[in-house]
């Protein structure tokens, strides 16, 4: 299973779902940053998240995911949450968000390898929230 296989995708897209191990999340965020420049990205103790984020709002979101996918966009649907800039980021449950310890925004100028988006993570979470 490739990372350019939908089954690929759509595991790297889990982890936007469920708490996972740095590792995990830093290789789907790399992967991501392929084509994606603005990443959501959370931490709670030492787990974390990822979301694909539009500052457009959830019909763009959609878009931006069934690329990632690599799907048309008829064929999913994307919950998601916005936040408190507009940014809409995928969220399964909008009315259950579990508050992680620190978030950040990350603007990345161009693609990232798993090494520098781990870094990038761990440094942008443990700030608290904000935009890097």
């Amino acid at each position: 299973m490739g990372e350019d296989s939908l089954d690929g995708r759509v595991a790297l897209i889990q982890s936007s779902r469920t708490w996972s191990a740095l590792e995990v999340v830093a290789q789907a965020v790399s992967v991501a940053s392929g084509t994606e420049r603005r990443i959501y990205v959370e931490r709670r103790a030492d787990l974390y998240r990822w979301s694909l984020a539009h500052p457009g709002g959830g019909y763009p979101l959609l878009r931006v995911t069934a690329r990632f996918l690599g799907v048309d966009y008829h064929r999913i649907y994307v919950g998601f949450r916005t936040l408190p800039d507009g940014t809409a980021i995928i969220c399964e449950d909008p009315g259950g968000v579990e508050e992680p310890d620190g978030w950040s925004l990350l603007d990345l100028p161009a693609a990232v390898d798993p090494a520098a988006a781990a870094e990038l993570m761990a440094s942008a979470t443990t700030t608290g929230p904000g935009t890097t």
